[in-house]
């Protein structure tokens, strides 16, 4: 599987709808035995640990690139959860501090 080619459409797609905004990218690393896919260091996948569903009538797994896109956007569901809705930064005079 090409997994870099992969990783680059992805990142596109997300350059696509974020444009000059966009601050991290999807990343393909591997030592040579274990390979694994990051978004803005968070893990989405990697070979030792491969969640994709298997298809007992193809005989395969779940294809790959729409797997990527379903633990993303789980883990972005997650993110929001803890997402700070405090958005005022407090005052704090020169005394005080």
């Amino acid at each position: 599987m090409n997994y870099i080619k992969i990783v680059n459409e992805l990142n596109e797609e997300i350059f696509q709808k974020l444009g000059e905004e966009l601050e991290a990218n999807f990343v393909y690393s591997t030592d040579g035995f274990f390979e694994a896919i990051n978004y803005a260091e968070i893990m989405i996948w990697n070979s030792e640990e491969d969640e994709r569903e298997w298809d007992e009538e193809k005989n395969e797994y779940e294809p790959f690139k729409p797997f990527i896109k379903r633990i993303f956007n789980e883990k972005v569901e997650k993110l929001e959860k803890v997402k700070f809705v405090e958005t005022e930064v407090p005052f704090y005079d020169e005394k005080s501090i």
